[in-house]
């Protein structure tokens, strides 16, 4: 797992900032049903969590499309609207009565040409809740990040990543940071990705909230009728740790 990114939350406790660790991991390829998790830290084992794996049937479901209103969220009177987002593999927060052909992304400037790949956010995205900024490059000593001209934050590098093989000629090249986009406020927004002090991503996205960073003692549960396909149906539930919905039911 890598382990050093950038977190400014942990200063109090930790004394420092560089205390991050994250793993890219496609829970599809566990299957639905109960998993358990244990995590280690120099070999001492720090937690061990139960959790509940709902996939839909495929380890990565290509083509999918649909945007779908859910009412009384976060509360009475109130609706959002999601959207799928294949790069994720869920739904992702657009807003209400968002007109997606209005959004025009800004064109991405001339990158460098490394073996490299910022895999989410994508140019032109919708990122909304605590997600995950991702990607591989096959050789970096430092992998940082930079939201919308602010400072460069250090993002972990070294994930094993075994897709990245044949391209790299090893596998640890995977990079993530976790991200409340919820900080950045409703509207577009830029990530540049930089190695080595070589920019070699840069992308504009646009993020939706629901009004605060981080909403606290909402619930719901709302059935999604033909996705992803026509017959079948989905059951996303409110997430709080991810402010975002889950996939929680699929037939």
């Amino acid at each position: 797992v890598a382990y050093g990114t950038t977190r400014e939350d942990t200063l109090a406790a930790c004394g420092d900032t560089n205390n991050g660790f994250g793993y890219i991991f496609n829970c599809n390829r566990l299957g639905n049903g109960a998993h358990n998790l244990r995590a280690y830290a120099d070999g001492v084992e720090f937690a061990n969590v139960n959790f509940n794996v709902t996939t839909l049937g495929v380890e990565y479901l290509e083509g999918a499309s649909g945007e779908y209103t859910l009412p009384g969220f976060p509360q009475a009177g109130d609706t959002v609207t999601v959207r799928w987002a294949e790069p994720h593999q869920n739904f992702v927060i657009v807003g209400a009565n968002r007109n997606a052909a209005s959004v025009q992304p800004t064109a991405a400037a001339p990158l460098a040409q490394l073996l490299a790949n910022l895999e989410s956010p994508q140019q032109g995205s919708f990122e909304s809740g605590i997600g995950l900024i991702r990607g591989w490059i096959c050789q970096a000593s430092t992998v940082e990040i930079q939201i919308d001209g602010g400072a460069r934050q250090r993002v972990a590098y070294g994930t094993t990543r075994p897709d990245t093989v044949a391209t790299c000629g090893d596998d640890n090249n995977g990079f993530g940071y976790t991200f409340n986009w919820n900080r950045l406020g409703n509207g577009n927004h830029n990530l540049r990705v930089i190695a080595d002090g070589v920019e070699f991503a840069n992308v504009n996205f646009t993020v939706t909230t629901l009004g605060v960073e981080f909403l606290q003692g909402a619930s719901g549960e709302y059935p999604i009728a033909n996705f992803p396909q026509a017959g079948k149906s989905v059951s996303l539930r409110w997430a709080e740790p991810h402010q975002n919905f889950v996939i929680v039911n699929y037939q």
